[in-house]
């Protein structure tokens, strides 16, 4: 509910629709920005552009036509990118003290960050973006065999029968 709290304290949401938003959470087992965006009480783009003015952090107006490299894709499982709406943008520096450039859909999810934080070994540079961009650069982006590895293992099976 931190998302919530932070609208709530600068009256971007009223009492009455954080305790709505906390049943919310409580009945679909979700977080506060998940209930917010659900429940179309914000929209994606709106949440980006507040949580950016709020956190000071800048803002990636779409990762949609973002084009990355298979190494820096490797850097966050498929599963935890897109269950947790991030996306590894770049990196720079040496390998012993690298930068990773990371766009996340809720930077008040502390959880996501400090993983993102702990896989990545290095110094990271949060973005914002919308959840639904960031999402579907992950679809568009991380080849098949990380999707669906099984298919592969299967495929792998057949192909030597």
């Amino acid at each position: 509910m931190d998302s919530v709290n932070a609208l709530f304290s600068r009256g971007l949401v009223s009492e009455d629709q954080r305790v709505m938003l906390a049943g919310f959470c409580k009945r679909w087992n979700c977080s506060g920005f998940e209930a917010l965006i659900e429940t179309n009480m914000i929209s994606e783009r709106a949440f980006a552009d507040l949580a950016s003015d709020i956190l000071r952090l800048p803002r990636v107006p779409d990762v949609r036509g973002s084009t990355l490299s298979p190494d820096t894709l490797a850097l966050l499982p498929f599963p935890f990118a897109r269950s947790r709406g991030c996306l590894v943008l770049g990196m720079s520096g040496p390998a012993d003290s690298r930068t990773f450039r990371v766009a996340i859909a809720n930077p008040w999810d502390s959880e996501t960050r400090m993983m993102v934080e702990d896989m990545l070994h290095g110094e990271v540079e949060w973005f914002i973006g919308e959840r639904s961009h960031i999402i579907e650069a992950i679809d568009r982006l991380f080849p098949l065999s990380s999707i669906v590895p099984h298919f592969w293992e299967v495929l792998a099976v057949k192909n030597h029968d």
